[in-house]
């Protein structure tokens, strides 16, 4: 079989088909919102559903109850509809146009070399397939859908708190199945920056490294400077939240850590820094663009090479750092003919510096979930262009004073390195109510459905929830859903029977749920 339609529960993957059909990467959903709505105005007269749009784009689905569960209580299905856009470094895939090309493999549904949007697609997919039923038994239902989930949750903070009138929310953006999700991190976005003053580049004659540069004794042979390229590539990348504990390399990080080694005994001047894309993405890909002595420098990042290989032979074995000389007419980001700069070595050495200093990675593990993370930070974006440094980290932590704690240091480290650093997008986690009943609940079914009680867990990342439960702190929430894994990477990938499952599951909740006092 190779057509994802075919899959069972069939009402679920011909709606996860047609999401995949309509492109829909964050900031880019118009499409498929347009796409809900027209359904919802003719295919769902038949089954009473209305629908409402609000200025950010979140999605308002309303059902009546079924036949004999007029008198329970009312619930809220809640997912978002957009995406991450990753792509390999070959695929040509553009996510604003291009539907996502589905294939089935040993039992799970891949993209081809790019994201899925299983993250959150296929539980958009299963809270559509609910609506659009009419042998499924329910409460008054309202279906949440929410936009700009992936990239600062923008749709979730304009959210109407009116919208959120209920006693029960099931929240389908979690990626383990068998477990329930009762608690998650929040996270701040951490931009540093600074303009260094840079030289036009011209190999014709050589630029003159040593201005500005106070260490006279580290000047490189300026007579044997060649335009070089450091590429750091072949990572399996990840989430930045859920895979951080898990030994994944940050291209980021390996970059600097290269650059570091390089520059102790062949000084260069830095053209340009290019790695990731998204925050909250551990970055697979990195590059340095550099003026340097080839053969000294050729020497070194061979060495570092087997070395960093050596240390990742387990997690990262297709790790690849090479060094080539460059044509100077191509820029390595655009692939255009480009006017190109040069920092001196001091200035090099101080951007080497600071991606070097940058925390990255778990910070703490939690005290109150045996193998949660607590507190983290994941370096996603790295930039340098024409002198101007841009470097982007996202944090996340469980509690809000344990996140102030941690940008308290990161100011400290701004301050001592004299950049700037700029806080944003602060978004609150969810701590758990160990009293929920829908925990209770899904407990329950869990149990009867898979025979052994759920795992519950505290994730670490950003579920919508956070802001929900900030706006609607009355209404019981939980979260669940199929396996999902490498989400965020072109490795991701959902478990086809773990969504018939989890499908079931969430038909029991419905069915469960008790009558209005």
């Amino acid at each position: 079989m190779t057509d994802i339609r075919q899959l069972q529960p069939t009402n679920v993957w011909q709606w996860f088909a047609d999401i995949c059909s309509i492109p829909h990467p964050t900031f880019h959903e118009h499409q498929l919102a347009d796409f809900i709505i027209n359904k919802v105005n003719t295919d769902g007269q038949k089954f009473g559903l209305t629908i409402e749009k609000d200025s950010v784009g979140n999605l308002l689905i309303q059902k009546p109850a079924s036949c004999g569960m007029e008198q329970h209580a009312p619930v809220a299905i809640q997912a978002h509809y957009d995406m991450v856009a990753q792509k390999g470094t070959n695929s040509v895939h553009n996510f604003e146009t291009d539907p996502i090309e589905t294939m089935i493999k040993d039992g799970w549904v891949w993209a081809n070399d790019t994201t899925l949007g299983a993250d959150n697609g296929i539980g958009l997919a299963m809270a559509l397939a609910v609506a659009f039923s009419d042998d499924i038994a329910h409460p008054p239902l309202r279906l949440i859908i929410t936009s700009e989930e992936e990239v600062g949750m923008g749709g979730v903070q304009g959210l109407s708190s009116d919208w959120l009138q209920v006693p029960y929310l099931l929240n389908l953006d979690s990626e383990d199945s068998g477990e329930l999700f009762i608690g998650c991190a929040g996270g701040r976005d951490i931009t540093f920056s600074k303009t260094y003053q840079s030289q036009p580049l011209d190999l014709t004659k050589q630029p003159d490294l040593t201005k500005q540069t106070l260490d006279l004794t580290k000047q490189p042979d300026l007579t044997k400077q060649t335009l070089l390229t450091l590429k750091v590539s072949g990572l399996q990348g990840g989430h930045s939240g859920i895979d951080i504990h898990k030994g994944v390399a940050n291209a980021n990080l390996l970059l600097g850590r290269v650059l570091s080694v390089a520059y102790q005994t062949a000084p260069f001047g830095l053209v340009s820094l290019h790695g990731g894309t998204l925050r909250n993405v551990i970055t697979r890909e990195a590059l340095a663009l550099l003026v340097g002595n080839k053969q000294q420098l050729q020497t070194i990042v061979d060495q570092e090479c087997e070395i960093i290989k050596n240390e990742l032979q387990f997690s990262e074995e297709n790790l690849s750092i090479e060094l080539t000389e460059t044509d100077i007419e191509i820029d390595v980001q655009s692939h255009q003919q480009t006017e190109l700069t040069v920092l001196s070595t001091q200035d090099s050495k101080h951007v080497i510096d600071l991606l070097n200093a940058i925390p990255n990675g778990v910070i703490r593990m939690s005290d109150s979930f045996v193998g949660v993370v607590e507190t983290s930070l994941s370096l996603g974006v790295l930039r340098l262009d024409q002198g101007e440094l841009s470097v982007k980290s996202l944090m996340r932590s469980l509690g809000e004073s344990q996140k102030d704690a941690l940008a308290h240091k990161i100011q400290a480290l701004a301050d001592l390195a004299d950049v700037s650093v700029a806080f944003s997008a602060d978004y609150p986690g969810w701590l758990p109510d160990p009293n929920s009943y829908l925990l209770q609940l899904g407990q329950r079914i869990m149990q009867d459905y898979f025979g052994h009680a759920p795992k519950i867990q505290v994730i670490h990342a950003g579920l919508e929830c956070g802001f929900l439960k900030a706006k609607a702190p009355n209404t019981d929430m939980i979260s669940f859903g199929p396996n999902i894994r490498s989400a965020h990477s072109p490795k991701e990938r959902v478990e086809i029977d773990s969504v018939a499952q989890n499908f079931a599951v969430l038909l029991e909740f419905l069915q469960a749920l008790p009558k209005m006092a």
